[in-house]
């Protein structure tokens, strides 16, 4: 059972990294959340990103890791600094809901940012473990730095207005 007091909160545009135990949650509609974790060094790390590209905003100097090819950059190389290889990191991929109507489902933020996700972890050679990804979900998500579990719950299915 996950100890809510135990637990840290991933806000938009952060990313959390820890070699201790400990329980990380965030909640996702169109963000995309990214796990990864390494059971022989008992290191973890997740982010919660809020768009695909940064190429513009770099232009502009606002926060990057909000945007997922800037985000998984940056955690592959803590991945690799500390030690790990990618071929025993466990990477897994949540959210990408389509919040809002749009007339055809690969123009929706959510895809997208699923799309850019799974697209550079592959190009920097992850395997993706596990995902859960789509539809018109609300994801509460828990992320265990002790096992590398991921909790998912499907909070509600977004309604149209």
């Amino acid at each position: 059972m996950i100890n809510q007091a135990d637990s840290l909160y991933l806000k938009p545009g952060e990313i959390f990294y820890a070699d201790t135990p400990m329980v990380v949650n965030t909640v996702l509609g169109s963000c995309v959340s990214i796990t990864m974790f390494v059971r022989r060094l008992g290191i973890g790390m997740m982010s919660h990103c809020m768009l695909p590209s940064s190429t513009e905003a770099l232009k502009r100097g606002e926060d990057i890791m909000k945007y997922v090819d800037c985000a998984v950059l940056y955690m592959n190389k803590t991945i690799i600094n500390a030690g790990a290889e990618k071929k025993e990191t466990e990477v897994k991929i949540f959210g990408g809901s389509n919040m809002f109507t749009v007339s055809d489902d690969d123009a929706g933020v959510g895809n997208r940012n699923v799309t850019a996700s799974m697209t550079i972890l592959k190009k920097l050679g992850y395997v993706i473990t596990a995902s859960d990804t789509g539809g018109q979900f609300t994801r509460k998500l828990y992320f265990s730095l002790d096992t590398g579990t991921v909790y998912l719950r499907k909070i509600s299915k977004i309604q149209g207005l």
